[in-house]
């Protein structure tokens, strides 16, 4: 009898010891499988982190290239060419006349291709990229089919936009010369200088 007691005490014993070490193991698969998921919670908050950095970034950088550029101001008609000629933005300042095509000496037409018939008081010319645009005279070293933006004419409250279809004796360097629709109307039209001009296009 005492030895059957024994046994049923030494399985008791070993039962209970070896559901203590099941309970502890099962406790430690927990706990770590605590600490993976805890960690992979971290990776994916840290992940949607840097994830919603580069989206700032990319908005920033989308703003920033929306941002109209400003052109620099160069001394001479020349250099702001030449700077233009590398692919930048670059103005001039310089000086501003109006003419009519029955001026002195003018014959009516531009004098470059297609030359355009103005005694029609057409003032206007059909570009292929910037649309119904002035005309102006200026000198050689603005090629025919030149653009630029033209600030600070006293009677017009925005800048215009003028192509370069026609020359003049007397439009040298930074003088540009407005077409009208004649000499007797040009809207109070005056020599005016410190008119800024951007160049928009060299040539056609």
């Amino acid at each position: 009898m005492e030895k059957r007691k024994r046994k049923k005490r030494i399985y008791r014993y070993c039962s209970y010891i070896f559901g203590v070490c099941c309970c502890f193991v099962l406790l430690m698969i927990v706990a770590s499988g605590n600490k993976k998921m805890s960690i992979t919670t971290y990776n994916a908050n840290n992940t949607k982190s840097i994830q919603a950095v580069r989206m700032a970034d990319q908005y920033h950088s989308l703003l920033e290239s929306k941002k109209p550029l400003v052109p620099l101001i160069y001394d001479t008609l020349e250099e702001a060419i030449a700077v233009f000629q590398t692919g930048q933005e670059a103005s001039f300042v310089g000086k501003i006349t109006g003419y009519g095509p029955d001026c002195k000496g003018c014959g009516g037409n531009s004098a470059c291709r297609p030359r355009q018939n103005f005694q029609n008081g057409n003032i206007y010319f059909n570009d292929a990229s910037y649309g119904k645009i002035r005309v102006v005279a200026a000198d050689r070293s603005l090629p025919c089919g030149s653009v630029v933006r033209i600030h600070n004419i006293s009677i017009y409250n925005e800048p215009i936009i003028a192509i370069v279809m026609d020359r003049g004796g007397g439009v040298k360097g930074k003088h540009l010369d407005l077409l009208f629709e004649t000499e007797k109307n040009m809207q109070g039209m005056h020599t005016q200088n410190n008119i800024q001009y951007d160049i928009l296009r060299m040539g056609f």
